[in-house]
Formats: C-alpha cells, structure tokens, sequence
C-alpha cells in the first residue's frame, strides 16, 4: 500500500516578501520563503501544501464534502433549523459557516499555489523542477477555482501572492474564472508526467491525463450549462476525452464496493483522489462520521447529512436488484454497543426471534418494489399498516432515512476515518463521455460507454444480477441524454459530484429531476401531511424542497458568504447571488 500523506504539510508556514503568513499552522514547521526554494526538497514541501490543504477537515476532510452532499437535494438531514436543515432544505442562509469555511479552504490552496508558482518562478532551481512543479501547482489551482465557479459564479480572481494591500477583491465573471481554469489545466497538461512516469510515489499528484481528464469535464459542464446539442464545448469535450480514452491507461474497478475501501489506492479508475494522514490533527478525513449511524463505527458517529427516501427510492425503484444500492446506502448494519443488527428505511426490524442473551432481529417489513404500479414512487395504499406506522407515523427520533454509506467506516478512530477520496472516477468520466458523444450524434459510442458503467455495476454481483441493464442501440437521443443524467445521479450517488450534477443542466432538469422527484414522492407528503395533523414539530420529520422558478434559479449556486461581504471591501451586499 502506497499512501501520500501529508502529514504536517499545511502546517508549513511560509512567508512573503511583505512577510504576510500565507499558512501558520504550526510554527515548529516554518521556514523562510528564501530557504523554502534553495533546493527541490524543501520547495516540495510547499508544493505539498497546495495538496495538503485539501485534506484539511475544512476542506474535503468535511467541510467541502459535507456541503456538497446536504445541498445535493438528494440528502435529509434533522428539521430542527440547524446549518445542516437549512442546507438539506435548499434554504441555505449566505451566514452558513460550513460555506464560510468552504469558500475559505478553496482559496487557501489558491493561496498557497500562487506564492508557489511565484517563488519557484523567481528561483534558481532547474528548468525541468519549475516546469513540473509549476503545472501540479496550476493543475490545483484550476480544479479550485473550477469548482468555487461551479459553486458560487462570480468570485475573486487571485493569480498572484496576496498582499495586505491586494486582499481586497471583487467579484471576477464566472466565464472569466472558467478561462481561467482552461488556461491552468492546458498548460498543467503539457507539462505534467503520465502516472506511470510518477510511478507509485505519485499516487494522489496531479497526472497529465488527469488534466486531460478535467479539461474534459470542464468542457462538459460548459456545454450542459448551455443546454443545447449546438453548443461547441461538447466537441471540445470529446477532443479531451479521447486522449483519455487513448493514452491515459483508466478503466474501471472490477467490483463497485472496492473502491470504497478503507486506503484505496492503485485503483486503475482513480483520476485525481486524496489521500488522508490518520494521525495529523490538521488534515484526516471526518466523513464518515457525518454520515454513519450512531454505533455503527469503532468511532463517532452522528449520521446527520443522510439520503432523502425520494432519492432512495428512485434508485431502488428503478434497478431493484442492482449491487451499487447496498454499497451506496446502509440501510442495515449492526450496533457495536450491543451487537445488534439495525435497519433503516425501508425496512422494519423485528422483534427479537432469539433469546435475550443471543438476540436475532431481522427485518420484516418493506416496501415490495417489484409489485409496486411505479417502484420509484411507492404509494401510502401499497405499503403496510406496519410500514406506515414507521414511516408515516413516527414521531421523535426513529430511522426513517437510509444512511449515505461511501464513506462510512466501521474502523474510524473518534472522527477520522482510514479512507482515501477519489474525486473523479473514471466511471464519472466515461458517463460524461457517453453525454458528448450523444450530443454529438454519435449515439452507438454514447451507448458503447454507458454499458461499460452498467456492465460493471451488474458483474459486482456473484452472480451477477440482472439490474441495471444494458441500454439499447435503438434508445433515442432525448432518452439517453436523460438516461445518463439519471445514472450519474445513481453512479456517484453520496459523492461530492451530486451537488454538480443536479444543476449542471440548468432549472429545467434540477427542477424536473431532483425537486419535483422529491416533492412529488407519496411516502414523503403523507409523512407531511400526518406531521402536519397532528403537531409533530420534533426534528424527524420530512420537508418539501422550493419549487417556485426563482427559488429554483437561486438554488443553483450557493450563496457568497456573509463574512466575505463584511471583510472584503470590494465586495458588498448588492454583490451577492440571486435571491440570498
């Protein structure tokens, strides 16, 4: 096993010229800007920076990754009016800390790769060291801004060190961000190695083709931005793509479930992952102890960002057998303080079939999927008296949501699990491919890439199941083009991409797609309306997510923060997102 830890590596702090300290984490790590670029190996302890303040529990550590699953609009979290009921309620106030502290953590690696980039630039280390070093710095600057213009629009524009006199900064066009995103991952992909030129070591570094990879993406979501077959960046898209296809030596994990292992490294569908010291105070990763339920780990455990049952059912509903459902969402697992098996939505667990001193649950009561008139929206008549009463009925604490279980590790210490992210799988990318190429009337080599996805979902099943199916040559562009934005949602369903892929085509689909899924499942409204009835205001309840054409428009990007506006004088109220 090969990990890239970096272990103390935001704790490096260095200082500008106008000696402002970029990083002070701990100052027994810092060194001088003049020492920090005499040789390669100090100047690539700040080079891990730029990598390790993404793995920072403010950055994909939690707080990144937590907000994009809450404001997915496929999550629930408690209605008790906390951060995470208003993120989850698509109700996100601009004062939110955990945006704060997002906004805050991309930045900082922006930071950190342009007091890089300047220094390794001004120093005399050699030509070949600048030119690699430089495009990894690059690379991750783009993928920051890349993703703080996904998530915000409009936002500061920051390509040098800052000083106490350029802090100040405002707003720079979204399309300007993205140009500058493409200029970033260009000339990173010129410059930087193949995997196999890293070899082992480079596990978790930016690779050549991974900027192919994302330069891929980036064209895609452009082109799903415009929303139209005519728009050009789908043929930009696939230029990317291909080099991937040809050159970059991807392809998929064989089993679904391993790639949501604890120190996941090596797999041939990881593009670009992070990999988590287990023994730094400053990064880890906390996730899985915001997504397990409570006594299912070694360690913390709250299960407080968990999946909608819309969403749980859509997916259900519509491959009933496919293996990725048990690996995407716990819906049974045993408490480690009694050895007890637990179950959650949607199933009911029995009273104990064994004996007091060896007790047995099992679960009892479900929805029936495969006799249902439409298995993605069970109805309040087809379901039990038994169902309803704990699904329906319930009031005060209870397990009326399944639980989001990518990143749940029942090994976690206190609250940092033992597994690595990989943030863009080759499957998300192929899915992507089989968009352009729809949208480029290639259709038999959209469907060529979709199967491969589906292939693979099925042969994770000894024997393999039945679900998902292969999608037919005789599908039609319309179909596909909505058959893959529904197998994206259920491919990389409870990983950070959802928040992306439920807008990236605009009102129109997150509107018909994701709100008015969920505001039209049954099991939900009647949980509602029985709440309504009869006073249930405890915090496990359900809600309805805004539909309303401007709450849909505002909910496409996710407010600046309140902190910003006050601190940056060039940024004021009448600067903020639409509808905050």
């Amino acid at each position: 096993m090969t990990k890239l830890k970096y272990v103390g590596l935001l704790a490096l702090a260095i200082l500008t010229s106008s000696c402002e300290k970029l990083l002070q984490e701990d100052p027994k790590f810092s060194i001088n800007s003049k020492t920090a670029f005499e040789t390669e190996s100090t100047a690539n302890i700040a080079l891990n920076g730029c990598y390790g303040y993404l793995t920072t529990t403010a950055a994909y550590g939690q707080q990144i990754t937590e907000v994009l699953i809450a404001t997915s609009g496929l999550a629930w979290s408690q209605t008790n009016k906390s951060e995470n009921d208003l993120m989850a309620s698509l109700t996100t106030p601009a004062t939110t800390g955990f945006i704060k502290v997002a906004w805050g953590s991309y930045y900082k690696v922006i930071g950190q790769c342009n007091f890089f980039i300047s220094s390794v630039t001004a120093s005399n280390l050699s030509d070949d060291y600048k030119k690699q070093s430089i495009a990894q710095a690059k690379f991750l600057r783009g993928f920051a801004y890349f993703n703080l213009a996904n998530m915000f629009g409009d936002v500061p524009l920051r390509l040098d060190p800052t000083s106490t006199t350029t802090i100040a900064a405002g707003r720079t066009a979204r399309a300007t961000i993205y140009a500058q995103v493409e200029k970033d991952w260009l000339e990173a992909a010129e410059d930087l190695k193949t995997k196999e030129q890293l070899g082992i070591g480079g596990v978790g570094k930016a690779t050549k083709y991974a900027a192919y990879a994302y330069l891929a993406k980036f064209y895609f979501t452009l082109a799903s931005h415009d929303n139209v077959s005519s728009s050009p960046y789908w043929a930009k898209a696939k230029v990317m793509g291909d080099k991937v296809i040809l050159d970059g030596k991807y392809d998929l994990e064989p089993l679904f479930s391993k790639l949501f292992t604890n120190y996941i490294s090596n797999s041939p569908e990881s593009i670009f992952q992070l990999n988590f010291s287990t023994t730094s105070a400053s990064t880890g990763n906390r996730t899985s102890w915001v997504v397990s339920p409570a006594n299912s780990t070694t360690g913390i455990s709250f299960g407080r960002e968990r999946s909608s049952k819309a969403f749980y059912d859509l997916f259900k509903g519509t491959y009933i057998d496919d293996p990725r459902i048990n690996v995407t969402f716990a819906t049974t697992w045993k408490s480690l303080n009694n050895n007890q098996q637990q179950f959650s939505y949607p199933y009911v667990r029995s009273g104990n079939l064994g004996t007091a001193s060896a007790p047995i649950f099992k679960a009892i009561d479900s929805i029936k999927y495969e006799t249902l008139s439409n298995p993605t929206n069970p109805k309040v008549s087809e379901v039990s008296a038994l169902f309803a009463t704990n699904f329906i009925k319930k009031v005060g604490d209870h397990q009326g949501w399944p639980y989001f279980k990518k990143a749940m590790d029942v090994t976690a210490t206190a609250q940092f699990s033992n597994r690595n992210i990989i943030l863009f799988r080759y499957a998300d990318f192929l899915l992507l491919m089989a968009d352009v190429e729809n949208e480029l009337n290639n259709k038999d080599k959209a469907v060529e890439y979709i199967n491969k996805v589906l292939t693979r979902a099925r042969t994770s099943a000894t024997p393999a199941s039945i679900n998902p199916k292969n999608v037919l040559v005789t599908i039609s562009k319309d179909d596909l083009r909505d058959k893959v934005f529904f197998e994206r949602l259920f491919e990389l369903g409870g990983e950070v991409e959802t928040f992306f892929d439920t807008r990236r085509r605009g009102v129109d689909y997150f509107s018909k797609i994701v709100v008015g899924v969920h505001n039209s499942h049954n099991i939900t409204n009647a949980f509602i309306d029985f709440a309504t009835a009869n006073g249930n205001v405890t915090n496990f309840r359900d809600r309805l997510l805004p539909a309303t054409a401007d709450l849909l428009k505002k909910n496409l990007l996710l407010p600046i923060p309140t902190d910003e506006i006050n601190t940056n004088d060039e940024i004021g109220e009448s600067d903020q997102n639409f509808g905050y």
